[in-house]
């Protein structure tokens, strides 16, 4: 190992995580809110939360991004909570989908020559042009970012060589180990996807078997519950409650895929070998899948019950209107947020009303108005950018 392949390495994955941030703008850009209530309007029963939570993260390249929208719509009280858990454990598998395009687009297909040309266009686009316009460029420019950052890394791999055999082999407990590593991957990276593209090069290179690629894998998939932990502190009950929901899910699956790891692996071996996959990646995609829907369908005949152990562990709470405003909520569009204002403006108006309909009556009504609540009311409007109220 040499300063300048870590030198390499590092460069690459801040391209990487570069383009994952540029692609994901220019997609929920292009699509606005009509996305957002495409998805709101998709969230019924048990499947139909857990496919749409899927689509969502797919089509907008991040899984966060789709956490922290149905947070709001929960927040809103626009979905039920056992209805945002479907989307959630929905948005764990469309992550799968980041590793199969850097598989195929990064190794199979190559297309890193055409990365720069691509960059130079969507950057000049998202420079020059307004709306949709610049919305894809970004699009453009996200989407070449990755294949640069691919190609750095490969370049940087090539002069790293991580001999973990040496250490602890690929036994049962050097797996825990290593999935220890893909948690903190992923935190560190803020990104699951970035971590699982930098598995995906260490393996092509070489420096990772493919058992130990899965292990770790799975550690990362596990490490995004990070993001969840860090949204609920001094958040509101339901924003909680989504985020628990979302970190034992991960957790569990982590374990379930770490006790099945070796049928899982041959299952993906199995699949790999179907696309003549002598480097393993296009496996490793397979298995990043079949890993993630072995959990959904560990716990899909269960859902609405882990919905309401939930709601039991993270406490009943008094919920208003009021105090569902949550700061999350602007994630999750500017719509939404105004939907959560009005809710809360309507509920305080019951007493002003109510109060107004006793003096007519001829009651003696004394009315002493929520100044604390109208002030939440306020600060929450004030909060909200014109970009996500439009």
């Amino acid at each position: 190992m040499n300063a300048s392949s870590v030198v390499t390495v590092v460069g690459g994955l801040g391209l990487f995580l570069l383009g994952i941030h540029h692609l994901t703008e220019g997609l929920k850009g292009l699509a606005g809110d009509s996305l957002r209530r495409a998805l709101q309007a998709m969230v019924g029963g048990r499947l139909s939360a857990i496919i749409s939570g899927a689509l969502f993260t797919v089509l907008i390249q991040s899984s966060t991004a789709t956490t922290l929208t149905v947070i709001g719509f929960v927040s809103a009280g626009l979905v039920t909570f056992s209805q945002a858990v479907g989307v959630i454990i929905g948005a764990t598998f469309g992550t799968t989908s980041t590793p199969w395009l850097v598989a195929f687009f990064g190794f199979r297909l190559r297309i890193s020559a055409f990365a720069l040309p691509m960059v130079g266009i969507g950057a000049f686009l998202w420079l020059i042009a307004k709306g949709k316009t610049r919305s894809a460029g970004a699009i453009l420019a996200g989407f070449g970012l990755l294949f640069v950052g691919i190609d750095y890394l490969q370049n940087g791999m090539e002069g790293i060589s991580w001999n973990l055999d040496a250490i602890g082999g690929s036994g049962f407990g050097w797996q825990w180990i290593l999935a220890g590593v893909g948690i903190l991957m992923s935190i560190v990276m803020q990104s699951s996807s970035a971590a699982a593209a930098t598995t995906l090069v260490a393996l092509h290179a070489g420096s990772l078997t493919f058992d130990q690629a899965c292990a770790m894998i799975v550690g990362q998939s596990v490490g995004t519950a990070a993001t969840s932990a860090m949204v609920a502190v001094g958040a509101g009950l339901a924003v909680r409650r989504a985020a628990l929901a979302h970190i034992v899910y991960n957790v569990s699956v982590g374990i379930i895929g770490i006790l099945l790891l070796g049928p899982l692996a041959a299952a993906a071996r199995w699949a790999g070998a179907q696309f003549d996959d002598p480097n393993g990646v296009l496996a490793l995609a397979a298995f990043s899948s079949i890993f993630k829907f072995v959990g959904i369908l560990a716990f899909y005949p269960w859902l609405d019950g882990f919905s309401r152990f939930i709601e039991r562990i993270s406490g009943r709470g008094t919920e208003t209107a009021v105090s569902r405003l949550d700061p999350v909520l602007a994630e999750a569009g500017g719509g939404v947020a105004l939907e959560a204002a009005w809710r809360a403006i309507i509920e305080l108006a019951h007493g002003a009303v109510d109060a107004v309909r006793g003096r007519l009556a001829g009651d003696i009504v004394r009315y002493i108005p929520p100044r604390e609540a109208i002030r939440h009311i306020e600060q929450f409007l004030e909060s909200l950018s014109l970009r996500h109220s439009i």
